[in-house]
């Protein structure tokens, strides 16, 4: 895929509004990781679950908020 090299790719796991599309994805992948990680890594695993947890309640109350 030529112009799209990277170094890193970072994810904003914190919505903007509810129904972040970008959040949910960034949520999902570091859920993804930390699954991968588990093993070899089970404190970050940890850590890494639950602050996508946190963001998707916090994404959860935006919309309990606007209703």
């Amino acid at each position: 895929m030529p112009g799209l090299e990277m170094k890193y790719f970072i994810l904003k796991p914190k919505s903007k509004h509810f129904d972040d599309t970008y959040a949910q994805a960034s949520r999902a992948a570091m859920r993804t990781f930390a699954r991968y990680i588990q093993k070899a890594n089970p404190g970050l695993h940890g850590e890494l679950w639950e602050w996508a947890n946190a963001e998707q309640m916090n994404e959860s109350a935006m919309k309990n908020s606007t209703t």
